[in-house]
């Protein structure tokens, strides 16, 4: 089965032992994105909506990078450093992916220092 590496300069680049996604098929992984500030390479020193924005441009590079895009999306999956932000990461996020909606899945988890949200999504492209 064909596999192929996701690794992008227009993205942020992975920071461990890990790449920015990978194909394997028709089966495209993106990583998840952290809210990245592109001028510090530094976590968003922001509140949920603009994390979440941030993390949603991010995924809408690395499926453009990859030659898939948002009606490609499968599931997204996302983790809320508190579930009090639900509401207004919600707003966020339905204002920035286009219907029809993937399916999600969303969780409360510790993350990185300063990080209010992480987002990963899972694609089906052509290999």
């Amino acid at each position: 089965m064909t596999q192929r590496i996701i690794n992008t300069p227009n993205a942020p680049a992975a920071v461990g032992a890990y790449n920015q996604g990978k194909q394997i098929g028709s089966f495209l992984q993106l990583s998840g994105q952290l809210a990245i500030d592109p001028a510090t390479g530094a976590i968003m020193k922001a509140g949920i909506a603009e994390q979440t924005k941030q993390s949603l441009s991010q995924l809408s590079t690395l499926l453009a990078d990859a030659g898939a895009s948002w009606n490609d999306v499968l599931i997204t999956r996302v983790y809320l450093a508190s579930d009090d932000d639900f509401d207004e990461f919600d707003k966020a996020y339905s204002s920035s992916v286009p219907q029809p909606y993937p399916a999600r899945v969303t969780v409360g988890a510790q993350l990185a220092p300063g990080a209010l949200v992480e987002i990963d999504a899972l694609a089906i492209v052509p290999a």
